[in-house]
């Protein structure tokens, strides 16, 4: 072979060798644009436009230049996937009341006596009677919003309660002069001696985020009915509410969740309320400093609750209970229910410091 011949094929080699680096290196950028990981070194030339590559828009994976290569993918990642409540999620429209519910409740007073199976005295408070009986009932709310979603739930009320031992460390005031903890008593409240929720995510966060010792439990709402009914027949943590549709004083079921003008009725009150979650009792909003402490008593927790509604009606509630639990409850029903629509239950953080009012 000649020379000239031998350095034409030399220099035809050098050519296919300088392209084969041409491809590979307009791949390798082209890869880099796509990239996940990558975005920010994308060339600014319009040779590597989206335009010109018609597989752009697809992703890594499925692009077909690299589904005819079978490479896989250099930068594996995953997106967070954010489909569940956080359990405890804070939902407020305040910073003081970080957790928030929304939806209706009725309130059912009964006669209760003092004393019978799980209606003792509560730790740290004092319940009150008179002739052996004091004011329980039953408390059932319907929650459209909460921080674990829609539940429902049913709360059996001990009686009134007095006396709640809480204690908050007040803030020092000018001049150094303090007090390291001082013990106060909560004046008059309510007091639930079991609190029952639908789902089992409720009942983690009433233990977990505030310490109620709540359980799941079978809670079943009947729209039809002329007048509100509460039963109570064999299990005690199967409860049957029949005539539920006289709870909605604003709307019908559906509305009551996609209907805008139901969610910006306006709402009044904004009643303070305490709650002291291990005994599940709510409290008027007023306490007085004490320095006696019975031996046993240990002080009980307290949050500060806001509360505010729409509207309110009082309306006939029946009691519905075989023989042998009206015997064993000794309940006297009152056959009237409050029932509260489009309420607003705030829950602001656990009270350690500062004033308590």
């Amino acid at each position: 072979m000649t020379a000239p011949r031998r350095n034409a094929r030399a220099h035809y080699w050098l050519l296919c060798y300088r392209g084969q680096n041409c491809i590979l290196f307009s791949f390798l950028l082209w890869l880099a644009q796509h990239s996940p990981r990558a975005s920010g070194f994308a060339p600014k030339s319009s040779f590597f436009s989206k335009d010109f590559f018609k597989s752009s828009s697809e992703s890594l994976a499925t692009s077909p230049a690299l589904y005819a290569f079978k490479l896989p993918s250099l930068f594996p990642w995953d997106a967070p996937s954010i489909t569940e409540k956080t359990v405890g999620e804070r939902n407020g429209l305040d910073l003081e009341y970080p957790w928030r519910f929304e939806g209706r409740f009725i309130f059912r007073p009964s006669l209760v006596r003092a004393g019978r199976d799980g209606n003792f005295e509560p730790p740290s408070a004092n319940l009150v009677s008179l002739f052996g009986y004091s004011l329980g009932g039953s408390v059932v709310l319907e929650y459209d919003v909460s921080p674990v979603g829609p539940y429902r739930e049913y709360v059996t009320m001990g009686g009134i309660v007095v006396g709640g031992l809480v204690s908050v460390q007040e803030p020092y005031k000018q001049g150094g002069v303090g007090n390291d903890g001082k013990n106060k008593l909560l004046g008059v409240g309510q007091w639930g001696n079991n609190l029952y929720v639908s789902t089992q995510v409720a009942e983690d966060v009433c233990k977990q985020v505030w310490g109620v010792p709540a359980q799941v439990a079978e809670i079943e709402f009947l729209e039809e009915g002329d007048a509100l009914s509460d039963y109570l027949l064999e299990s005690d943590k199967t409860f049957t509410l029949s005539g539920w549709k006289n709870s909605r004083i604003l709307s019908s079921p559906k509305e009551a969740n996609t209907d805008e003008r139901f969610r910006s009725v306006k709402r009044y009150g904004n009643i303070p309320i305490f709650w002291t979650p291990t005994i599940k009792a709510l409290w008027a909003p007023f306490a007085i400093p004490t320095n006696n402490r019975a031996e046993n008593d240990s002080p009980l927790p307290v949050h500060k609750l806001r509360l505010s509604a729409s509207a309110l009606r009082v309306r006939r509630c029946d009691r519905i209970m075989n023989r042998a639990k009206t015997s064993s409850t000794g309940e006297i029903p009152l056959g009237l229910a409050l029932v509260v629509d489009n309420v607003l239950i705030e829950i602001g953080e656990k009270v350690t410091s500062g004033c308590l009012r």
